[in-house]
């Protein structure tokens, strides 16, 4: 992956999953060398984390997530033969000692799916969370904690 590899994912997304929803702004930072992720879920169990991720030229991407859980991990970036992007924690971490993972797949331009994944071993990957992105169109309002915009219907 090259250091323009998260282009894809700057702007204002909404974020749609089985049970919820949310928001998710990412921009570029500190003369672009920065990927600065600002994500919320909405609605009856809300949820805030962020995200700074940079591009080394002899280390990749390198990502710190943190959250109002108190959640600290270090992923480290690659790509899949599919065009998926990939984040995942060097080794095991938090009180079960799994190994984390984030895989970006069916990337567009304006959508693309997101999971999150756990693995006793870094072989045997379980989805522990999925979520749809869409693009949010110029001007429209994000999602509210009613689970709508303004110009979208719920669902």
């Amino acid at each position: 992956m090259d250091e323009r590899a998260l282009d894809f994912w700057l702007g204002e997304w909404d974020c749609r999953w089985h049970d919820g929803h949310g928001v998710n702004s990412v921009t570029r930072e500190l003369d672009d060398a920065v990927v600065m992720e600002r994500f919320e879920a909405l609605g009856d169990e809300p949820f805030r984390g962020m995200s700074l991720s940079v591009y080394d030229e002899s280390a990749g991407w390198r990502q710190t997530w943190v959250d109002a859980n108190g959640s600290y991990w270090h992923l480290e970036g690659s790509s899949l033969d599919d065009g998926s992007v990939v984040f995942a924690t060097p080794g095991p971490v938090d009180a079960d000692r799994a190994f984390k993972r984030m895989v970006f797949s069916g990337i567009d331009r304006d959508a693309f799916d997101w999971r999150w994944e756990s693995s006793p071993d870094a072989e045997r990957w379980h989805e522990r969370w999925a979520i749809r992105y869409t693009r949010r169109a110029e001007g429209r309002p994000p999602l509210t904690s009613a689970g709508s915009s303004p110009t979208s219907p719920p669902g």
